[in-house]
């Protein structure tokens, strides 16, 4: 019987070991956003239409990324109206946009967000550069409290960034803080 908990146990605890060691090693330092935006001529609203324009739906999360080392892009996920999620690329420099791949149903606690919501992603992102100017490098639709937010990474001069919650229903700034 302790066997088979120990068996049980590990994978589980080597899981969620290395669920908090990811993040870390995916955070890009000052410098590392400062060189990405710069290399970038296309703004995240335009991106935002962009993504929307090729996924065929409302974008609910997108970020500028260059993870595999080629030309800057945004990544976005867009929630269509038959209940899938695509996965969209936007190349930051030609702005041209293209369905990556396919995630799946959107999840339930996505949709229930959007019905909440009555501010477009844009509009967040609007909303958040009010109060903390900069340029905006990512936003997602996300929950404060169990109320639909957004999650709004504004790049700052100095290379930190400012992650900024605006709420879903009246485009309040809910917080501003450091991003980690």
């Amino acid at each position: 019987m302790k066997s088979r908990f120990l068996n049980t146990l590990a994978p589980v605890a080597l899981a969620a070991s290395l669920s908090f060691a990811v993040p870390a090693a995916f955070a890009k330092s000052p410098a590392e956003w400062q060189a990405l935006a710069s290399k970038t001529t296309v703004m995240l609203d335009q991106a935002i239409a962009k993504a929307a324009e090729a996924g065929q739906g409302k974008v609910i999360d997108i970020e500028l990324d260059d993870d595999d080392g080629a030309a800057p892009r945004f990544e976005a996920k867009v929630a269509t109206p038959a209940g899938n999620t695509v996965e969209v690329w936007v190349n930051a420099i030609s702005g041209e946009a293209a369905v990556h791949k396919q995630k799946g149903k959107t999840p339930s606690k996505d949709i229930k967000r959007m019905k909440e919501s009555r501010i477009s992603l844009t509009q967040a992102v609007e909303a958040a550069l009010k109060g903390t100017p900069g340029t905006p490098v990512g936003a997602e639709l996300d929950s404060n409290w169990g109320k639909a937010s957004y999650d709004v990474e504004v790049l700052q001069q100095d290379g930190s960034v400012m992650k900024v919650k605006i709420d879903a229903a009246n485009s309040a700034v809910i917080r501003s803080k450091k991003a980690d």
